[in-house]
């Protein structure tokens, strides 16, 4: 039999549970405790007030081929079998994933409860996180007792035990009862006992206030051992009588207790009245918040598409001359630190340039181990900010995973007391933790946020004929490529590139950045318009409304914006003439082709009027224009909403009923693929097109290309028929 003992901290579970296995063995009945506590002492009064090495402590400082049962599991009073979780020091770790770890080592050494007639679950029960509901489960206790007083804060956590047993049970009882240790209070037997009727549960004992309890307790004996003939001990001997009779589904014995709302527990058991209606404190107080720049899938509450933290490495990363320590385990590290390198390669491989090594020396992280779940990461993150610092790094970003933030790790205190050692080092927290402040977008929004704060320095009064670019696509190889047309269009107008926030972004450019004249958008997205305030109050620096250029018509849009911004308006006439011309000559070669075919487009993108004019230019027939829900973009603004038909709210089966009834010459899509039942030709959007007048000509020509070949090659029918 498994019984789990539950109950507000300090209301004498320990005391309670280890003089109820004394009486049980008492018995000749062979018992196993496990103190679920922190504290550790539950076992205190079995093994004579010595204090046992916990399984926390062992699991932290044995490896795990030298772990032994015997050196976790020690003999005390009449033989009864003592285990002590443990936990990690006061205010850092995780005391729930505690129990859960050494649950799974006593599994693992070998330890089986059926070697004991009974194991009892000495369980801290004003926390209610999974951790310390494990004993609750099924597969560990079969029967839980709950010990509580008459006080306010003892009813309060006895009633949350049994919301947690209702979560883990539907109908099959579970409680044993409740255990009045009484404080003294007036009327306190009283008040206990309207609460058992109103849960719908036998009080099992009543165990009054005793100095005897208190002298044993001093002594570090059970009751039954010091004061064996006292009232005290036959109470508990009473109780260990009912105990031994419970068995696993005995319906007498175990009941399914009926946990109270607030108000209820307020009204029928401490006789409460509520005094009148809470009022609200008034519009006076502010509506701002910290963290007004949302991701689209964060402020919709739609599934997270990656995860916060791995948003906010990616962006601290692309700055050069800084170290990025990733304060996570080695798993999610590893997934982030994978992708950033691959990318950097695949870049350097497209663009025939050298791979970029710093980005991935720069990258460090903490490791995160099972240790560290429990006991809090601190110790690690101090030691990797070190090994940074030794390292040369005298600029340091320090992004937190979900770990770290749910064992609530002190970063902010470490990086503080480091920067006091290393006065010459900056640290910069960056606290996403995880998935817990959001997806990937949130992440890099909190980056920039976090970066722009602690890194810009005041107002620049100087300022240059110069740019600086926002927000470029980090995971496009061909990125790079496509900002030198930029770089070259803005040459024309004697204008060059200071800054790119943050790509390729070297740490000592960012406070340069406010040199620039004007900013310039690289994207037309939420992330953007979520950081544009964030640069803007950072650098007071006017930004342009339209951003870097996709095709003839967007480009011819922009210079003049641009040219007109610098005094440049001859030159910007003289460049759009030239263009044109070899833009039509361009076109020209594969519009014969493209003329009149009908294009059903369906996407995610916010920004698709590039693909739109390049359609008209070509000749072709845009039949619909569907815009699927994305994670990254929330609205959706064209040119040509007054021309083409443009379907909100559009799905994949939309697509394919679309299909079918309006038989488009292509489709054009960014996410997902057709279906094999979705009989159309088809292409891919790019993800980076390019920029400048002729981005998108070559993809022109992979269409005409695509046209012109069968929905479905041959060979897939051969010596079959069609469907």
């Amino acid at each position: 039999m498994k019984i789990a003992v539950y109950g507000k901290g300090g209301i004498g579970k320990s005391t309670i549970s280890a003089n109820l296995s004394a009486a049980i063995a008492h018995k000749g009945l062979k018992i196993l405790q496990i103190g679920c506590d922190p504290k550790h002492d539950s076992t205190r009064l079995l093994l004579g007030e010595n204090i046992p090495v916990t399984v926390l402590d062992y699991v932290k400082n044995t490896l795990p081929g030298n772990r032994r049962l015997e050196d976790i599991v020690f003999r005390g009073y009449q033989g009864i079998a003592c285990v002590e979780a443990g936990g990690p020091e006061p205010g850092v770790g995780c005391a729930g994933r505690g129990i859960i770890t050494m649950f799974e080592l006593l599994s693992e050494l070998g330890l089986d409860s059926h070697q004991f007639d009974i194991t009892l679950y000495d369980v801290l029960g004003d926390v209610v996180c999974g951790g310390f509901a494990v004993p609750v489960r099924e597969e560990y206790a079969d029967a839980v007792i709950i010990v509580t007083s008459g006080e306010y804060m003892s009813l309060y956590a006895a009633n949350n035990i049994l919301l947690g047993i209702q979560n883990f049970t539907n109908e099959k009882g579970r409680v044993a009862g409740i255990i009045f240790n009484e404080r003294g209070l007036d009327d306190e037997l009283e008040r206990v006992t309207r609460f058992a009727q109103a849960v719908s549960l036998p009080i099992l004992a009543h165990i009054p206030r005793s100095a005897r309890f208190a002298t044993a307790e001093q002594d570090g004996k059970p009751i039954l051992e010091l004061f064996p003939d006292s009232p005290e001990a036959a109470i508990i001997r009473t109780l260990a009588d009912h105990i031994i009779k419970i068995q696993p589904g005995a319906a007498s014995l175990l009941h399914i207790g009926s946990p109270l709302s607030d108000q209820d527990r307020d009204t029928l058991v401490m006789e409460r009245k509520p005094s009148g209606s809470i009022e609200s404190y008034g519009p006076s107080v502010s509506q701002t918040t910290t963290r007004s720049a949302l991701s689209p899938s964060v402020k919709n509450k739609r599934p997270l598409i990656g995860c916060a933290f791995a948003g906010a490495v990616v962006i601290a990363n692309q700055i050069s001359g800084a170290a990025t320590v990733m304060h996570a385990p080695v798993s999610c590290s590893l997934l982030i630190g994978e992708k950033i390198i691959g990318t950097g390669l695949r870049t350097s491989q497209v663009c025939k340039t050298p791979y970029q090594i710093s980005a991935s020396e720069s990258l460090f992280s903490t490791n995160l181990a099972d240790n560290e779940f429990i006991h809090g990461g601190e110790i690690r993150l101090a030691d990797t900010i070190e090994e940074a610092i030794s390292r040369g790094y005298t600029w340091i970003f320090v992004v937190t995973s979900c770990v770290p933030g749910l064992n609530g790790d002190r970063t902010r205190y470490i990086a503080g007391q480091l920067h006091k050692k290393h006065p010459g080092t900056r640290i910069i927290p960056i606290l996403v933790d995880g998935n817990i402040t959001g997806d990937f977008s949130q992440g890099m929004i909190q980056a920039y946020r976090e970066i722009l704060q602690q890194v810009v320095p005041g107002e620049l009064s100087s300022t240059e004929r110069s740019v600086t670019l926002v927000a470029e696509r980090i995971f496009a190889p061909n990125e790079e490529r496509h900002i030198k047309v930029i770089e070259k269009l803005l040459n024309q107008l004697v204008v060059t590139i200071n800054c790119r926030i943050f790509s390729q972004c070297p740490i000592t450019s960012i406070s340069q950045a406010g040199r620039s004249s004007l900013f310039l958008p690289t994207d037309s997205n939420d992330f953007t318009d979520s950081i544009r305030p964030l640069i803007e109050s950072a650098y007071h620096r006017p930004f342009l409304k339209y951003p870097l250029p996709i095709g003839r018509q967007e480009t011819e849009i922009w210079l003049q914006e641009v040219g007109s911004f610098f005094g440049r308006e001859e030159s910007v006439k003289i460049m759009i003439q030239d263009a044109r011309k070899e833009y039509e000559l361009n076109i020209s070669q594969i519009r014969d082709r493209m003329a009149g075919k009908t294009l059903l487009i369906t996407t995610q993108k916010r920004s698709i009027d590039w693909i739109l004019d390049l359609a008209m230019d070509l000749g072709m027939i845009v039949l619909k224009v569907g815009i699927l829900y994305s994670p990254f973009n929330d609205t959706f603004h064209s040119r040509y909403e007054d021309q083409i038909s443009f379907s909100h709210g559009y799905d994949v089966q939309k697509r394919s009923e679309d299909i079918r009834s309006l038989h488009p010459d292509l489709v054009l899509y960014t996410y997902p693929s057709l279906s094999s039942q979705d009989y159309a030709k088809s292409d891919l959007i790019p993800y980076s097109p390019g920029f400048g007048f002729f981005a998108g000509i070559q993809w022109a020509k992979r269409l005409s290309r695509i046209i012109r070949l069968p929905v479905t090659e041959g060979w897939k029918y051969d010596g079959m028929e069609m469907v």
